[in-house]
């Protein structure tokens, strides 16, 4: 697991190429903005919200999963 040093304030006209795409694919209206950023920069999101997994061009990882094990 790697773990970022640092936060990134990244404007929505940085990922906003993505957005159509993003709305295209994204079961909830509310997590399009953050699938366009993972699009953008090509990274998983980390999320316990079970609808980001029923898209498939963004890999979606929970907790539960990052760390390996039950919670």
């Amino acid at each position: 697991l790697v773990l970022a040093s640092e936060l990134k304030v990244v404007s929505k006209g940085e990922y906003s190429g993505f957005m159509e795409m993003a709305v295209e694919i994204s079961p909830d209206i509310k997590d399009v903005q953050y699938l366009a950023l993972a699009l953008k920069i090509g990274c998983p999101v980390w999320s316990q919200d079970s609808d980001f997994k029923r898209q498939s061009l963004v890999k979606v990882f929970s907790t539960k999963e990052l760390l390996g094990k039950k919670l």
